[in-house]
């Protein structure tokens, strides 16, 4: 189920959330971001970015496999979905990129929360021709 609000807005809003996050970190730091998506059952998608150093993780904690289940075959269907956008999922179900200083870690956040949702659809659709 998808917000009404625009991507651009809510770009806008993850950048924000970010930014505010960031203030307050060092070279080490953790924020949950809503991605102003939500899953079928109304919960919001939720994006957890990590800095350690240079580096960021971003992922979504593994929502969409768990909210949807996963029957016989899921990984794969997980993986091609998220294969469209250059992202990953590992065995756990976690919707994934890692990232570094420099990058548009908002928008990668942004993209793992429309995957996330999307790896979501796709398996419900899955699970229910299974």
């Amino acid at each position: 189920m998808v917000s009404a609000t625009s991507t651009d807005e809510r770009l806008s809003d993850l950048r924000d959330a970010l930014d505010a996050a960031r203030a307050a970190w060092s070279s080490e730091g953790e924020v949950f971001l809503e991605t102003g998506l939500s899953y079928g059952d109304g919960q919001p998608v939720v994006v957890f970015v990590r800095k350690r150093g240079r580096n960021y993780d971003i992922d979504d904690r593994g929502a969409a496999a768990q909210k949807a289940g996963k029957p016989r075959g899921w990984l794969e269907v997980a993986r091609g979905v998220v294969r469209e956008d250059w992202l990953n999922v590992n065995r756990a179900g976690v919707v994934f990129v890692g990232s570094f200083e420099g990058r548009d870690v908002a928008s990668l956040a942004l993209r793992i929360g429309d995957c996330s949702l999307a790896v979501y659809g796709a398996l419900l659709e899955y699970r229910d021709d299974h």
